[in-house]
């Protein structure tokens, strides 16, 4: 699949893109978020795009800082579970190459 930006992100991605049906799991999040060539699913993207707009779309370079505060944006505002911040989280860090140490079921939002 070729390279392209996937909204809500405005830069491309650092991984290849694939396309595999997404199954809906009993609390909420989709599987499989990378193919087996470990390329990052797009229909998951997609998925997520929704309920993880604010990390999905921070681009290639945010602090720690950001990015907490983006997990957050999405709980407060987008109404996203931690489960699927979590799943988004991951689809981010592949997407950008993140080598952040963090756990989104840990952030604490104030």
């Amino acid at each position: 699949m070729p390279a392209q930006a996937l909204a809500p992100a405005s830069d491309l991605p650092v991984v290849n893109l694939c396309s595999a049906q997404i199954t809906v799991t009993a609390d909420g999040n989709a599987t499989p978020l990378l193919c087996h060539s470990g390329a990052l699913n797009v229909q998951a993207w997609k998925f997520y795009a929704g309920v993880s707009a604010s990390v999905l779309g921070l681009g290639l370079n945010p602090t720690q800082g950001q990015v907490e505060s983006a997990i957050c944006d999405d709980l407060k505002h987008q109404h996203a579970t931690r489960p699927e911040e979590t799943s988004g989280y991951q689809l981010a860090t592949a997407y950008y190459g993140w080598t952040f140490n963090l756990d989104p079921a840990k952030v604490v939002c104030t």
